[in-house]
């Protein structure tokens, strides 16, 4: 299974919906249980250092629990035996797959409850505000100061370390990171006089659709998946944040969520008129119907993740180009945001030596060798800028344009609040909430303001539920 394959089974497959949709109640119930906080873990404790890896009885085991399928999973694993190897005699890591990311964050939220953590969780980006309140982790911030040896937080790529950074600290370290990307059929374009100069926005996607769709009329213009992501992509792209206050990242977390801002209802309003007017092609949910009517010729342009450049590849299309996401707001503020996982250390329950083992597995992981070559087997973007420097990466970007196309993005997103996307424990319930309200505006069964209403009213209480649940 491809990396988009895996990636796209664990956001939109309706095994991980149901199970998605059963976690809000069961993470807030978790955090009653352990007294977790809305601090990232980074309470009282001392933050261990060098010298607790040193003095212990070697080797220290490292237990990983991960979501990762396909290549992607073996990836991790290459990279895993090749910090065993260097690390012979002194640390030992024990990778276990748990399932897609809703399984694992399931059974991380069990054991939770038995004590019994692994002691690096690499958990998906949606679960971040639960695993920031759960208290049960070491904060990557404080790990990197006690440990200056090992990974340079400045390395990071600003836009996905923005998105896992809470009351200004870094709590965990992105390993894989996905964005959205434009997908277009050059042929069908090039049929349609499109100019591709006017793709940057998304009036200019949203003419050029109808554009297209006029004169191919068996064509339809553009198709996205119908899911959460999507709108919340909507949002970061039109520079306005997501849930209040400040997208969840300050003390306290998110209350509500926002969804009738003016530019979320210009934004949200121009791709559902797309829909009733017939020009863009329903799918639903899933990415993967999505591409495949990219790839059938239904449609001529693609909202996708990045993902998909996997995707297509496996599916042998030629004549295709990827473009950067396109924005409704100002470029100083507005972007895509990250989609993909993150790596957390556990302070509950396990040692100090334990806990510097598993920052230097992550340290590696990180540096920006490691981020190559499990890049260039994933599809996944690098989270390392070191990486922009390696004359192999150059290569690898001159003789694959879509990656170079991603790998820009990434680099040219601003980090700012609209992009960091919302940080809370009901994420999963926000996205339950809001999808079918969209849905039905995009079949035109709703009007797109009563819709955003609605959802934001229900998303709100998912959030309030959460918090109340919590004890916040």
């Amino acid at each position: 299974m491809s990396a988009f394959a895996s990636s796209l089974t664990s956001r939109s497959g309706l095994r991980a919906r149901v199970a998605a949709g059963c976690l809000t109640t069961a993470l807030a119930l978790a955090l009653t249980a352990c007294g977790g906080s809305a601090d990232g873990g980074q309470a009282t404790d001392a933050v261990p250092g060098p010298s607790a890896l040193a003095d212990a009885e070697q080797p220290v085991t490292v237990t990983l629990w991960h979501g990762l399928g396909g290549t992607a999973a073996q990836a991790l694993q290459n990279e895993i035996d090749t910090f065993n190897k260097a690390n012979a005699g002194k640390i030992v890591v024990k990778a276990s797959f748990q399932g897609n990311y809703a399984d694992t964050i399931a059974k991380y939220t069990s054991a939770v409850r038995s004590g019994d953590t692994p002691s690096v969780m690499i958990s998906s980006d949606i679960t971040s505000g639960y695993l920031r309140d759960a208290g049960q982790t070491v904060a990557a911030q404080d790990l990197a100061a006690a440990n200056p040896e090992d990974i340079d937080l400045d390395k990071l790529r600003p836009a996905a370390r923005n998105y896992y950074t809470a009351d200004g600290k870094l709590l965990a370290v992105p390993l894989n990171t996905s964005m959205p990307l434009l997908y277009v059929n050059d042929e069908m374009l090039d049929r349609a006089k499109v100019d591709r100069s006017t793709l940057g926005t998304l009036a200019g996607v949203a003419a050029a659709a109808r554009k297209i769709h006029a004169a191919l009329p068996d064509v339809k213009g553009i198709d996205q998946p119908i899911d959460g992501w999507w709108f919340e992509q909507l949002t970061a792209a039109a520079g306005v944040p997501y849930c209040t206050p400040d997208n969840g990242r300050k003390a306290g977390g998110a209350t509500a969520l926002s969804l009738t801002s003016e530019p979320q209802r210009a934004a949200f309003g121009t791709m559902a008129k797309l829909y009733t007017d017939g020009v863009g092609l329903d799918t639903g949910a899933d990415g993967n119907a999505a591409l495949s009517a990219f790839t059938a010729g239904k449609t001529a342009m693609m909202l996708n993740s990045s993902g998909a450049i996997g995707g297509l590849t496996e599916a042998g299309m030629k004549g295709y180009s990827a473009l950067p996401y396109p924005l409704s707001g100002s470029p100083s503020t507005a972007g895509a945001a990250i989609g993909g996982a993150a790596m957390w250390v556990d302070r509950t329950g396990h040692s100090a030596a334990e806990q510097v083992a598993g920052w230097k597995l992550i340290s590696h992981l990180a540096s920006a060798a490691a981020q190559e070559r499990f890049s260039k087997a994933s599809g996944y973007a690098p989270i390392n800028t070191d990486v922009d420097n390696s004359a192999t990466w150059k290569s690898f970007l001159a003789q694959n344009e879509p990656y170079a196309v991603l790998s820009k993005q990434f680099a040219d997103t601003p980090a700012t609040t609209a992009t960091s996307g919302c940080l809370t424990g009901a994420m999963q319930g926000v996205r339950d909430a809001v999808v079918p309200q969209m849905q039905q505006a995009f079949s035109g069964k709703k009007p797109i303001d009563s819709a955003m209403k609605a959802a934001q009213e229900a998303a709100t209480a998912k959030i309030e539920d959460y918090r109340e649940q919590a004890g916040q």
